[in-house]
């Protein structure tokens, strides 16, 4: 098998949706004619996450985020920093092959991102939404009970706590998420009449949505980018497992990209 045959099993998955010309779901490194000794799936191809797979045998990199920190990597100028320029001459030194997985995804129903993350947070069936965006009912939980839920949720993940903007006194009957950083929070609250939103901290502008959820008493439950996908990229492994039985494939795990300290007071 060669890198070529991952690619195109991943787009023969893009059925449901029409794969747009311009995707960034494409070769980022490598020859696509190379022979497959292994796989490695990852949220991102750290460098990192990239070691760990050469140490694992894969010589195949499927990565959800970009390599070289820009959505379609392809800012050259970003090679002025030495650290780039050691991760570009890592990979080729090494024969590595990346392949993005991130349009098809995202869009990807039941076992993608979206219905991924809200399995994983445990609130059953949507009952509305769009591509990128599903609504539950929630059961007149208070906002502060629902917080705590979902950072009981997330906490193997890397992250035991999240945060919540708004009063934790809210009665929430329905709540969104988002996919990723694309959880718009405004149109949530148009579109869907929500109660609460749960975001991501790349997906909302702090002061501004901040400022909406407390003047319009709708909260904000906001968790890490990542934690939000991780579940996913975890289902894609076994997706491509099921699919690749006698090839190694490997989900390169990964946790909440910061860490929370306090005052040792």
């Amino acid at each position: 098998m060669i890198a070529q045959d991952v690619q195109d099993y991943l787009q023969s998955l893009a059925g449901q949706w029409q794969y747009p010309s311009d995707t960034v779901d494409t070769f980022k490194a490598g020859d696509p004619q190379a022979v497959v000794r292994g796989i490695a799936v990852g949220w991102m191809s750290y460098t990192w996450a990239l070691q760990r797979a050469l140490s694992l045998g894969c010589n195949v990199f499927i990565t959800h985020e970009p390599t070289y920190y820009s959505h379609r990597d392809n800012n050259e100028d970003i090679l002025r920093l030495a650290s780039v320029r050691a991760k570009k001459r890592f990979i080729e030194e090494n024969g590595l092959v990346i392949i993005r997985c991130h349009d098809l995804w995202d869009q990807m129903t039941d076992i993608g991102i979206p219905d991924s993350w809200g399995h994983l947070l445990a609130l059953g069936k949507a009952i509305d939404g769009d591509t990128y965006i599903r609504v539950y009912e929630t059961g007149g939980r208070r906002a502060g009970d629902l917080a705590r839920h979902v950072a009981a949720r997330t906490a193997a993940y890397g992250q035991p706590g999240v945060q919540l903007i708004g009063s934790q006194e809210k009665i929430i009957q329905r709540a969104s998420i988002g996919t990723g950083a694309i959880t718009p929070y405004l149109e949530c609250v148009e579109r869907f009449a929500i109660d609460l939103a749960i975001c991501t901290d790349d997906g909302m502008d702090y002061w501004r949505d901040g400022g909406f959820a407390i003047d319009m008493d709708i909260p904000i439950i906001v968790v890490n980018h990542m934690v939000s996908e991780e579940f996913g990229i975890q289902r894609l492994s076994e997706q491509l497992r099921r699919r690749f039985p006698a090839v190694p494939i490997h989900h390169i795990r990964q946790r909440c990209m910061y860490r929370l300290f306090g005052d040792s007071k």
